[in-house]
C-alpha cells in the first residue's frame, strides 16, 4: 500500500489516497475499481471513525481508496462540502492513469452526513460517481435543518442520470430515522434506478463498521448482524461492475507439452525420467533425499532455484547449463506410459 495526501483548492480541505502499489504481479488489475469515503459529522466535524478504517476495508478487498476530508466546522457554509466533493471526484479522474484507477468505476461512500454529501455528488450536476453507498444517510427535514450549515434535502431531487446506489439504515437510528433510507429507495424505485436497500433492527447511529476496532468502546456500536452491510455493498460493486478477471489456467508445463525437457518444466515431469533425476541430482545434491525431491514436483526447477537459500541455488549461468543438458535428453515415445 502507499498513501498519499493531497490539499484541495478550499483552505482546510484534502483528499487522503490509500492504493494499491503498481506491480506487475496485479496485472489484472491494472486499473482498480475506486471508493471515495465521507465519513459524517454533522457538517461540524468528520469522524474519525468512518474515515481510514472503511479506507483500509476496502483497499483490503481489492478496492483503491480516498478519504475526503471535506470542508466543516465554524467558517464553512454550504455548498462548500459539496464543491470539495466535486473537486476530488474530478482530481481523481484526472489522475486515474497515475494512481491505477479506472475512472468509469468511482464509488461515493459516504456515512450520515457524509451520506447526505456523496448523495448530493450523485444527484446534482454533470460530473457525478458511477455508483453511491450511502451508511445511514440523512436526506429529509427537519434533521438536514438541524446540521451545521444547514444543507438542502434531498429527498425528491433523484433523476434519470442518478447512478446505483447501495442504501443501509437500521430501525433503532434514533438520529436518523430509517425513512430518510427507505423514502429514498422508493424514489429510486419509481425512477427505474438500480439500487440495493438493506435495513436491519438493531443498531444505533454512527456504526461505521459495527465491528469491535470501529466502536471507540462502545458496545452499542457493534452488531453483528448491522456489520454485513460492508460485505454486502462490496458483492453489490462486484455484481455492478464485475470482479477483476481471474480466468487465466494455472498452467505448469510439463516436458511432453512443452516437447523437450529444461528448467522451466514441472519438477513431476522431470523427476519421472531417470535419466532427468540423475542429472538434477547431480546439480542439486539434497534432491537425492527424497523429502526435498517431494517438495520440488509441484513447481519448475528455476522457480525451485529462486527459493534456496544463498549457496545452495544455482548462479543464472550453471541454471541455463542445466536447462541445455536437460534439453539434450529425448523424450520417452508417445505411447509410453509417462504422459507428463
Amino acid at each position: 500500500m502507499k498513501t498519499e495526501q493531497i490539499s484541495l483548492s478550499r483552505k482546510g480541505a484534502a483528499l487522503e489516497a490509500y492504493l494499491w502499489r503498481d506491480d506487475k504481479k496485479f496485472s489484472n488489475a491494472a486499473r482498480r475499481q475506486t471508493a471515495l469515503i465521507m465519513p459524517g459529522g454533522g457538517y461540524q466535524a468528520l469522524s474519525e471513525r468512518e474515515a481510514e478504517p472503511v479506507a483500509l476495508a476496502y483497499l483490503a478487498q481489492g478496492f483503491n481508496a480516498f478519504v475526503l476530508r471535506y470542508s466543516v466546522g465554524r467558517g464553512a457554509v454550504w455548498p462548500e462540502p459539496l464543491e470539495d466533493a466535486r473537486e476530488a471526484l474530478t482530481l481523481i479522474r484526472r489522475r486515474a492513469e497515475e494512481w491505477n484507477v479506472d475512472a468509469g468505476k468511482i464509488a461515493a461512500v459516504g456515512f450520515s452526513a457524509g451520506g447526505h454529501l456523496a448523495a448530493a455528488l450523485s444527484v446534482q450536476g454533470e460530473e457525478r460517481p458511477d455508483a453511491m453507498i450511502l451508511c445511514y444517510p440523512c436526506l429529509g427535514q427537519p434533521q438536514c435543518g438541524l446540521m451545521a450549515m444547514n444543507p438542502p434535502a434531498l429527498l425528491g431531487t433523484a433523476d434519470d442520470k442518478t447512478p446505483p446506489a447501495f442504501l443501509f439504515a437500521t430501525f433503532e437510528d434514533e438520529i436518523v430515522p430509517v425513512t430518510h433510507t427507505l423514502d429514498f429507495a422508493a424514489e429510486l424505485a419509481r425512477l427505474e434506478r438500480p439500487a440495493e436497500c438493506h435495513v436491519f433492527q438493531r443498531g444505533i447511529h454512527g456504526l461505521s463498521l459495527a465491528q469491535p476496532h470501529t466502536s471507540s468502546g462502545r458496545r452499542a456500536k457493534t452488531d453483528s448482524d448491522a456489520a454485513q452491510w460492508f460485505d454486502l455493498s462490496v458483492r453489490w460493486l462486484r455484481r455492478l461492475w464485475g470482479d477483476y478477471p481471474a480466468d487465466q489456467p494455472d498452467f505448469r508445463p510439463t516436458a511432453r507439452q512443452e516437447g523437450r525437457y529444461g528448467v522451466d518444466i514441472l519438477g513431476s515431469s522431470l523427476m519421472e525420467n531417470p535419466c532427468c533425476l540423475r542429472l538434477l541430482c547431480e546439480y542439486y545434491p539434497l534432491l537425492r533425499r527424497r523429502e526435498y525431491a517431494w517438495c520440488a514436483r509441484p513447481m519448475t526447477i528455476r522457480a525451485m532455484n529462486g527459493l534456496l537459500p544463498p549457496g545452495m541455488g544455482l548462479a543464472e549461468e550453471r541454471l541455463q547449463e542445466l536447462d541445455q543438458r536437460l534439453a539434450q535428453i529425448p523424450l520417452p515415445d508417445p505411447g509410453d506410459s509417462d504422459r507428463k
